[in-house]
C-alpha cells in the first residue's frame, strides 16, 4: 500500500513546479440573470506586460491533441474559455532556473484562468472532455504569415525527454 503524496494545498491550489516564466492567473466570471461577462486579459493585471497586440480563438475537439509546439521569440497568453484541457510543458531553456523541468497543468471551465507561457517553454494540448475546448491566445506579437514564430514536433517525438501517457499517444 502507497500512501498519496500532497498535490495540492488546502486551498486547492497546485504544488506542482511550473517552468520559469509560467503563470496562471484566475478569469472571474460574473454571472446574473442574462448570462455571464468574463474578462480575458488586462494589462493592469501585471501578467506578462506586453500590450495586446493581436489574438486569435483556438478549438481541440474531444480525442484530439495539438503540440508539440515552441515559441523563439514570443510568450503566449492563453485565456481558457470551456471544455477541459491538459497541457504538457518542458522548459528547454539552457539559462532557466528551471531548465530541463517538465509539468502538466489541467485548465477547465469551471476555473477560467490566464496561462502565460514564454519563448523557449515546448507545449502540448489535449482534449480530455467530451466537447471541444475553446480558448483564446494574445500572443505578444502579432501572427506573420510569412514567417511564423512557430516550431513543431510531433506527439511521440524523440527529441524531448518527456514521456507522455500512454492516454496521449492513442490519440
Amino acid at each position: 500500500m502507497t500512501r498519496d503524496s500532497r498535490t495540492v494545498t488546502a486551498d486547492g491550489e497546485s504544488l506542482q513546479a511550473l517552468p520559469e516564466g509560467v503563470e496562471l492567473r484566475d478569469l472571474m466570471t460574473h454571472p446574473d440573470e442574462r448570462g455571464t461577462i468574463c474578462e480575458l486579459y488586462d494589462l493592469r493585471w501585471g501578467v506578462q506586460p506586453d500590450p495586446v497586440v493581436f489574438s486569435y480563438l483556438c478549438t481541440i475537439r474531444p480525442g484530439f491533441a495539438k503540440g508539440w509546439g515552441i515559441h523563439r521569440e514570443h510568450h503566449d497568453r492563453y485565456a481558457f474559455i470551456a471544455g477541459e484541457l491538459e497541457i504538457a510543458l518542458y522548459d528547454e531553456r539552457e539559462e532557466s532556473s528551471t531548465s530541463g523541468l517538465i509539468s502538466t497543468i489541467v485548465l477547465s471551465e469551471h476555473r477560467r484562468r490566464l496561462l502565460t507561457i514564454p519563448p523557449g517553454v515546448w507545449h502540448a494540448e489535449r482534449n480530455i472532455g467530451n466537447r471541444d475546448v475553446m480558448f483564446v491566445n494574445f500572443p505578444t506579437i502579432p501572427y506573420d504569415h510569412a514567417n511564423p514564430d512557430k516550431y513543431r514536433l510531433p506527439l511521440d517525438t524523440e527529441e524531448l525527454p518527456v514521456e507522455l501517457t500512454r492516454s496521449w499517444k492513442g490519440w
